[in-house]
């Protein structure tokens, strides 16, 4: 499997963990730890893309694992605003 797949779906894989860790909001560091995993290979999966254009859909996989990834990062920035 190329990177760009591999990639690709962990991205996806750490953002749906890190959506489902927030279940409980107790454990929201590890929450942002699997966010941060997320980024990093959603990153790269929109890197390799837009490098070598090996995808023409406008929705790459990339584009979902890094919106997964940023529901922890809104979930703390609406608890710390919120003030609880």
């Amino acid at each position: 499997m190329n990177l760009f797949k591999l990639s690709g779906i962990v991205s996806v894989i750490f953002g749906t963990l890190s959506c489902l860790i927030l279940i409980n909001p107790l454990l929201i560091l590890f929450a942002l730890l699997a966010s941060i995993i997320g980024f990093v290979f959603s990153t790269m999966n929109i890197y390799i893309n837009a490098k070598y254009e090996i995808t023409k859909k406008p929705l790459s996989i990339g584009y979902v694992g890094l919106v997964l990834s940023s529901f922890p990062i809104i979930f703390l920035l609406v608890i710390i605003v919120r003030g609880h």
